[in-house]
């Protein structure tokens, strides 16, 4: 008896891996070069002929589309493996030092992930996963006493960005300068006796991201 051959099964799994080398070649490119990065400088890191990028992706903002996952997943890591430390404040302060980090060394991760309409991308049972992980770890840790009250996601984002700005600005004179401020920022989160509220209060989770998204 013979077997049939399924003669369509390599062509699926080669595009497939060739997809899947286009955005790893991408991931690396934008984080280094950020959103000015071209298509034609994708193609070159992945090896590929510019012909192969425009077939997949039909311009520079449906590949940064296509990262939008990869984003959220590196995100997921990063709170998921704060939330494994015992001690509140050291869970806290992993997640808000890798959030910043995270920023710091990838270029285009706030435009990825804050650019026009990205809030209403992430999928509902995501979205409740990463707040509820992050919202807990702020909340415990302000339980503890290691964090000022009043404390909230959308400010994670806010001090992640302004160090990245640092990072931007000095990668060429000093690339690892941005761990400097890093420091300093989460430092001053925890409570002192003379710490007084915050004030005012941020805006909610989707305005902060739709207010980056006109600036970024």
């Amino acid at each position: 008896m013979t077997t049939a051959i399924p003669t369509e099964r390599r062509p699926r799994a080669d595009a497939e891996r060739n997809r899947r080398r286009v955005l790893d070649a991408a991931m690396r490119v934008f984080a280094e070069h950020g959103p000015s990065a071209t298509l034609g400088d994708v193609a070159r890191a992945a090896g590929v002929g510019i012909g192969t990028i425009y077939r997949k992706f039909p311009d520079k903002q449906a590949l940064l589309d296509a990262l939008f996952e990869d984003k959220i997943d590196t995100i997921m890591g990063i709170v998921e493996e704060a939330a494994l430390r015992d001690d509140p404040g050291e869970a806290f302060r992993g997640y808000l030092h890798g959030m910043i980090e995270l920023h710091a060394h990838d270029r285009s991760l706030a435009t990825v992930l804050f650019g026009p309409e990205r809030y209403d991308r992430f999928p509902p049972g995501l979205r409740h996963r990463l707040g509820s992980t992050a919202d807990r770890l702020i909340a415990d840790a302000v339980a503890a006493g290691e964090l000022r009250p009043g404390f909230t996601r959308q400010d994670t984002i806010a001090l992640a960005v302004m160090v990245s700005t640092i990072s931007l600005a000095s990668r060429d004179t000093g690339p690892e300068l941005w761990r400097r401020y890093a420091s300093i920022v989460v430092d001053g989160t925890r409570p002192s006796a003379g710490s007084a509220p915050l004030a005012p209060e941020p805006p909610d989770f989707r305005a902060m991201t739709e207010a980056l998204s006109r600036v970024l």
